[in-house]
């Protein structure tokens, strides 16, 4: 049984790396945080009596990953339903809550590479644009704080975003959706009803990012951080739930 999840896992990260949506997801998502790091250091009028703050807003931006982290969480699961390759992975796999278990652990595994890559992009960028201007980036205990909130954050996203797609099961409607929400929809809900924005994943999300400016009517960052793994432990019992009891 051991070696049978094994194989699973071993089979569902070889789907993970193979194809186009990894590096193209995690190009779009360095990119668009490198785009917003090169506005917050540029609109600094006094960037070295800032370089703080400056440099962990800097950081924070990484945070935009998670994003993509949940985009391709969903792909790895539509994909297959997309394909129909769905039935294969059900009838090697040990059970069908070993496919659910397998391909939420790997999409958490890519969603802490997403992270990782995205917070070492902003830590040499950030070094680079503070540079040009005759600063240096800060790397105080707050830096090191948000760069691991952006590795938690996303370790979370890629798991969530593989459960919706076991809900949903439609990859256009997954991607759609995830995008929709992931800029028109949260932050109109966060404008516009904060108290409870604050206990849906986004907001949970930019209080553990620490993201004040944002969103500043969020939780404290532990409980935070306890409302989003209450959202995806919720998130991956349904998906398994369903994943069970639907065919394929």
């Amino acid at each position: 049984m051991r070696n049978a999840v094994r194989h699973q896992i071993a089979a569902e990260i070889l789907k993970a790396r193979s194809g186009a949506a990894l590096p193209g997801l995690l190009l779009i998502a360095v990119a668009l945080g490198l785009l917003g790091q090169l506005g917050v250091v540029y609109a600094a009028e006094d960037l070295a009596g800032s370089a703080a703050e400056t440099s962990h807003r800097v950081m924070n931006l990484a945070g935009s990953a998670s994003l993509f982290a949940t985009l391709f969480g969903a792909l790895l699961v539509t994909g297959e339903y997309k394909c129909g390759a769905m039935g294969r992975s059900v009838l090697y796999a040990p059970g069908r809550s070993a496919v659910v278990g397998a391909k939420l652990l790997v999409a958490g595994v890519y969603g802490v590479f997403f992270g990782l890559v995205c917070v070492l992009c902003s830590l040499a960028a950030g070094a680079a644009l503070f540079g040009a201007r005759d600063a240096s980036l800060v790397l105080d205990g707050g830096t090191w704080r948000t760069a691991a909130a952006v590795v938690g954050v996303c370790a979370l996203a890629g798991p969530w975003g593989a459960a919706v797609g076991f809900v949903v099961r439609s990859q256009l409607v997954a991607v759609i959706g995830l995008l929709m929400w992931g800029t028109v929809g949260q932050l109109t809900v966060l404008s516009q009803f904060p108290q409870l924005g604050r206990f849906l994943p986004d907001g949970a999300q930019l209080a553990v990012l620490g993201d004040a400016s944002s969103f500043p009517d969020g939780l404290a960052a532990p409980y935070a951080l306890l409302v989003l793994l209450a959202w995806g432990a919720g998130m991956a019992l349904l998906a398994q739930r369903l994943f069970v009891r639907r065919d394929v």
